[in-house]
């Protein structure tokens, strides 16, 4: 237990699992703040479709940079993951007539998921 508390890696992850839950709550409330937007209920949901689309494009890229790149996994997951915390900060500061702006920071939020599929798939390389 003490060795796992000194270790430096061990504080890395918890701040990284800390950081991860930031985006979080825009993920629970993500239909409600699209409506709200003054959408209606058919946009809401086609744009929806867009986060698909990202993290997918997200997955892809990154998976193929974690390929072609030798022990590069953990420094790619965090820089997708700051293109997640810059949206959060979109969302919190932009103003709510600025709403380009707040649903590209909607969709910049997604990469916070690519690390975890990318890490996983790339384990078994």
């Amino acid at each position: 237990m003490i060795e796992a508390l000194k270790d430096p890696k061990t504080w890395i992850f918890a701040l990284f699992s800390a950081l991860n839950q930031i985006p979080n709550s825009l993920t629970n409330q993500r239909q409600i703040i699209v409506t709200s937007l003054g959408f209606t209920t058919l946009q809401t949901t086609l744009l929806s479709c867009v986060d698909g689309l990202v993290e997918i494009v997200a997955i892809c890229t990154g998976i193929m940079i974690v390929s072609r790149i030798p022990n590069s996994r953990a420094y790619v997951g965090a820089i997708y993951f700051i293109p997640a915390l810059a949206g959060v900060l979109m969302m919190e500061f932009l103003p709510w007539s600025n709403k380009v702006g707040l649903l590209f920071s909607i969709w910049m939020e997604d990469l916070k998921f690519t690390f975890s599929y990318f890490h996983a798939d790339s384990c078994s390389l």
